[in-house]
């Protein structure tokens, strides 16, 4: 008598969000994890772009419930599930990409080994940009300053930046409204996600001071990610992690084209001397009350304060 046996493979399905626009570089690497899974014919990946999903606040709550299974987010989201990643956005840290490459290679598995412990994978960590202060001003001294909604550095940020700008918090959703009614007068952001967020067309100064490095990273749910074949994970993890370098490579010199691009229309500021003291003063007053205020931060920028010691170091002996 023969026997017969049917195996039937259940599709594992993975909802992805992103604030990311699409079209926008971001976004972009968004569908390459999507190619990257799509080999194994019984993964399936459902992209929510944009704002879709609401905020990355939104997108972590429903990370949490199961709603949503993974995430591509910026370290203001990546933050409510594993404060440690804040610490590369701290002000006066990194003076290069450089030096965030060399301490981001470095710390990447102990950086990974703080979210596994909360019940995620991360997958990449990877540059932004570094941030400039912009405003539809020509004199943006005093003028309203969007900060983003519930993190550690906003927080930091409205309770010492007060004597330059007057704090306006919102969530990111928000601000190009608030751009275009006047609400708001400046904004935080790098020069490509301010072109691709759309806010560079109520911009007509920044200030020359790069006010911290921003960066962002993919992550999933740890019980989605061990449902995936152990042969797919390897597979994907290398790649998802390549490809956050090759989109930082990219978004690094598109931050470049768009100053270059824009400097014509958007003035630099860098008087009077007294304001631009004030500000450096104030990022200084961040750095400490942010470190202060958060331990496990503070932890992990020792760490990262450690490797940037030994990079520096190397540096100057290699003269």
């Amino acid at each position: 008598m023969l026997c017969l046996s049917l195996i039937v493979l259940t599709t594992l399905t993975i909802k992805f969000a992103s604030i990311a626009p699409e079209g926008s570089y971001w976004y972009s690497m968004a569908k390459d994890v999507e190619k990257t899974l799509a080999k194994d014919q019984n993964i399936k990946l459902i992209i929510y772009g944009g704002t879709s999903m609401g905020d990355e606040y939104e997108i972590v709550k429903k990370i949490r419930i199961g709603q949503i299974h993974a995430a591509g987010m910026t370290s203001h989201g990546l933050e409510m599930i594993s404060p440690e990643i804040r610490a590369y956005d701290i002000p006066l840290v990194f003076n290069s990409y450089e030096e965030f490459f060399a301490v981001r290679d470095r710390l990447f598995p102990e950086l990974q080994k703080r979210f596994e412990e909360k019940g995620y994978k991360l997958l990449s960590h990877f540059a932004i940009g570094f941030i400039y202060i912009f405003s539809r001003k020509e004199n943006p001294w005093g003028s309203n300053l969007w900060v983003w909604t519930g993190d550690v550095l906003s927080e930091s940020q409205g309770k010492e930046m007060r004597d330059v700008f007057k704090i306006i918090p919102l969530q990111i959703n928000d601000v190009l409204q608030a751009l275009a009614t006047g609400m708001v007068d400046s904004v935080l952001n790098a020069w490509y996600a301010l072109q691709a967020l759309q806010w560079g067309n109520h911009v007509k100064s920044y200030i020359d001071i790069p006010q911290f490095l921003y960066t962002a990273g993919i992550l999933i749910r740890k019980d989605i990610w061990e449902k995936i074949p152990l042969e797919t994970r390897q597979q994907s993890e290398k790649r998802i992690f390549e490809s956050g370098i090759n989109v930082e490579k990219d978004v690094i010199k598109l931050n470049q084209e768009v100053q270059a691009k824009s400097l014509g229309k958007i003035k630099r500021v860098n008087e009077p001397k007294e304001n631009i003291e004030k500000l450096k003063l104030s990022m200084e007053r961040v750095k400490q009350r942010l470190l202060e205020e958060n331990p496990k931060v503070k932890e992990f920028y020792a760490l990262i304060e450690k490797e940037l010691d030994r990079i520096r170091r190397s540096s100057k002996t290699s003269y």
